[in-house]
């Protein structure tokens, strides 16, 4: 039998006015992007036939440009024969965004099902934070998502779909999943699995998963920060041949997310950027995390406002790391300098401007090329130490996401007390390492406060701009 699989993934942030391009993704065509899934042992022992077409990632950011992103669904839609397919596995995010088309993925599996037809089941692993339209049920047969925010779980994901086609497959099985929406929109680090009342939600779909006709019942929390009618959770179950129990299931599921919209809180302190300072300075031998959440990177930010730059040359403080921020010409005049010069660059303001300028003037101590979200390189960097603060300026957005990251550029986050990311949530390694973690208000295209995005084209009522309507 063949299986065909492809992978396109970037998380839209239609507030960031800094498009999304196809110089921003990792891309790996045909054979060369089995080496970035992880279904490839699946297949072997199934004794499938691989039509491998493309795999695509990209760091969370605006709005996929509609001419970049035709080009990667002709990369995966041509491979595909037009006979002869047992099925298709795609690892997409599900909160693509794309510039005069809206949901990338609900485009591409129309194209998909174009060439291929509907005879075939089409299984896809989907981000948590998807924002599925109406339409992908109707477009794909096996929906499966992550489990987990903070993300732990993508492999296992990757996994279950593909497990889930296989036995769609050998069964001889066509689900059609079925959708539900709470209507509740909660701030995305709001949202996290392993507590309440998110925990209860998702032990509830696990339930429903023991069930041997139940593939898959997935909570999508979706991602706020995408201005567009499908904004928002959904609850997606599959059943292998019963659409009403599936109904049903993701119904109840829906109705416990609305039932909870007003127990979901930030899970570390948050607080206004200025009190967030005056916090960590009460913590003086304690390492502190500060995440300068509207210019978020992971969630397509620009990265590169200079904000709390300017906000902590107001304040007296020692050993504060800023990582980082995105501005390639003052990386370029970094790289035209020696180590030990010193430096005043005007750095940020760059790419969105949403984002403030900041001036630093300081000792160039590092050059080097840096680490990307998913492990790559991701490009050149540059370290200055201003006395009280260091600040990393990178050549591309950057999220610092990891321990690797600082240390693929000679820093050790040990050597501070305050280190200001561009995040919101820690992600779980940052997290270990943090004896406190405070999440500022900040401005930009990432405000956390979903009264504070300018939220126009979601649909009404909607939590928490109308309630007692479900």
């Amino acid at each position: 039998m063949k299986i065909a699989i492809g992978s396109l993934q970037c998380e839209s942030n239609t507030f960031c006015p800094l498009a999304t391009r196809k110089a921003d993704f990792d891309i790996a065509i045909g054979e060369a992007m089995l080496e970035k899934v992880h279904v490839k042992d699946l297949l072997e022992d199934a004794r499938a036939t691989i039509v491998p077409t493309l795999y695509a990632h990209a760091l969370p950011g605006g709005a996929v440009a509609k001419e970049d992103f035709l080009w990667f669904v002709d990369q995966i839609v041509t491979p595909l024969p037009t006979s002869g397919l047992a099925g298709i596995w795609l690892y997409l995010h599900g909160a693509m965004y794309v510039e005069e088309i809206g949901s990338g993925e609900a485009y591409l599996l129309k194209h998909i099902r174009e060439k291929v037809g509907y005879a075939l089941p089409i299984a896809l692993a989907l981000d948590f934070h998807a924002n599925n339209s109406d339409e992908i049920c109707d477009l794909a047969n096996i929906i499966c998502g992550f489990r987990t925010a903070p993300h732990t779980d993508q492999i296992a994901t990757e996994r279950k779909a593909m497990q889930l086609l296989l036995q769609s497959i050998n069964e001889k099985l066509l689900p059609s999943p079925r959708l539900a929406r709470p209507y509740v929109l909660v701030p995305g680090d709001a949202v996290q699995t392993s507590v309440s009342p998110l925990r209860e939600i998702m032990e509830e779909s696990d339930r429903m998963e023991l069930s041997p006709e139940i593939l898959c019942a997935q909570v999508f929390g979706g991602q706020q920060w995408v201005d567009s009618p499908y904004t928002g959770p959904s609850m997606v179950v599959t059943h292998k041949h019963d659409t009403a129990i599936a109904q049903d299931y993701a119904n109840s599921l829906a109705k416990l997310y609305w039932q909870a919209r007003s127990d979901f809180s930030f899970l570390i302190e948050a607080l206004e950027p200025a009190e967030a300072i005056t916090a960590a300075l009460q913590t003086p031998d304690k390492l502190v995390f500060i995440s300068d959440s509207g210019d978020n990177t992971t969630a397509g930010a620009a990265g590169d406002n200079g904000f709390f730059i300017n906000l902590l040359q107001n304040y007296t403080i020692e050993k504060v790391l800023i990582a980082g921020i995105a501005d390639s010409q003052a990386v370029a005049r970094c790289y035209k300098s020696n180590l030990g010069d010193t430096l005043t660059l005007t750095v940020g303001g760059s790419l969105s401007p949403r984002s403030e300028k900041a001036q630093i003037t300081g000792t160039l101590v590092h050059r080097g090329e840096i680490i990307g979200y998913t492990g790559e390189l991701a490009g050149e960097s540059a370290t200055i130490d201003c006395g009280n603060f260091t600040v990393v300026i990178t050549e591309q957005r950057t999220a610092f996401t990891r321990k690797d990251i600082f240390q693929s550029i000679h820093l050790d986050v040990f050597d501070f007390r305050i280190v200001v990311v561009k995040l919101g949530y820690l992600f779980p390694e940052l997290e270990q390492l943090a004896d406190r973690s405070i999440l500022a208000f900040t401005p930009g295209s990432s405000a956390e406060r979903i009264q504070d995005i300018g939220l126009t084209q979601i649909p009404r009522p909607m939590y928490p701009f109308d309630d007692n309507f479900y």
